[in-house]
């Protein structure tokens, strides 16, 4: 089966849709489908852009790849529909899978952007919610719509939790307000407060990068987030992705949230009852103290994370992809 997919960026450019898009793509091919990728980063690269027309830009584009479209049985789309919406009426029988992995970092969201994805679902053949809480906030409906929580790779060999430094942090994320981050920071210095020796590493790029120095080392976008999650004991994890590999690697995992949807991305979840999660710093330090008595939590937490591996993901777009 030939299938096109559709995406904001892919790699080398790093981020948890391009791992999401990375990690399911091996199934794919060995289950016989021929993958084309059209990647907009890629394409509007050395092209000069204007403001407010990058979109018909965009349009031109992959008309000028247009063939692809027409060769692909199946368009696997990552929440970028908008890319494809005049294609979907040239091509009203081709089958579209559109995938929606998060929201804008806005909150309250914007009219237009509960619009786009209503407007993805009502034009796709099926979608992927990854995660409850867009179908809530983005006002979605049941219908040929399932329900996902990304996937994962686990470790070659189980984790052993007496090889991990002590008090030893590892935050994973976009270094940016709405990943809970100046709420880490917080509790960070409760830490110090309290003279409780920890050291803490911060793995992700943002405008919070200079004021995360000040706590520990930072590592930038890292490609292998897994070499450091093998030694920290405790990860500050900003999504789904980063809350599976944490969890994977035995990690206890901390969140927070500081708007409505980010408690409901975090506690209408199945990871809800594995997780730290407070919307203020003292609330996470005194939940922190708490979960570190647990420590058989973190072998169910891995039992947990097997239920969300890749190669289950990868069922569930093939499933899609072939279903009459």
């Amino acid at each position: 089966m030939r299938a096109l997919i559709i995406t904001e960026s892919y790699l080398p450019s790093l981020g948890g849709v391009e791992k999401h898009i990375a990690s399911v793509l091996p199934y794919l091919k060995k289950a016989g489908f021929e993958i084309d990728i059209l990647n907009k980063r890629e394409l509007l690269k050395n092209q000069k852009q204007i403001k407010y027309l990058t979109l018909l830009k965009i349009w031109h584009l992959f008309f000028q790849k247009r063939s692809l479209i027409k060769k692909a049985e199946v368009i696997f789309i990552h929440d970028v529909f908008i890319y494809y919406l005049p294609f979907r009426f040239i091509f009203p029988r081709k089958k579209v899978i559109t995938t929606f992995h998060g929201f804008e970092k806005i909150y309250p969201i914007p009219l237009k952007n509960i619009f786009y994805k209503k407007l993805a679902q009502k034009l796709s053949s099926q979608t992927i919610s990854i995660g409850q809480y867009i179908n809530k906030h983005y006002h979605l409906t049941e219908k040929n719509n399932r329900l996902s929580y990304g996937g994962v790779d686990l470790p070659n060999k189980e984790i052993k939790i007496a090889n991990k430094e002590k008090n030893s942090f590892l935050f994973v994320g976009r270094l940016e307000k709405d990943t809970g981050l100046s709420i880490f920071l917080e509790f960070l210095d409760i830490l110090i407060n309290k003279k409780i020796n920890f050291s803490v590493k911060f793995c992700g790029t943002g405008p919070l990068e200079k004021e995360c120095q000040k706590y520990g080392q930072t590592l930038g976008m890292v490609k292998e987030v897994a070499n450091h999650l093998k030694k920290s004991s405790t990860c500050f994890a900003g999504g789904y992705l980063s809350i599976l590999e944490a969890m994977a690697y035995k990690n206890f995992v901390l969140t927070a949230y500081d708007n409505p949807l980010k408690k409901d991305y975090l506690l209408n979840s199945p990871f809800a009852d594995s997780i730290v999660c407070a919307n203020k710093a003292q609330d996470l330090y005194q939940n922190y103290l708490n979960l570190k008595k647990q420590k058989s939590l973190l072998g169910k937490n891995y039992e947990l994370v097997k239920k969300h591996s890749f190669a289950k993901l990868a069922k569930l777009y093939i499933e899609l992809a072939k279903q009459k």
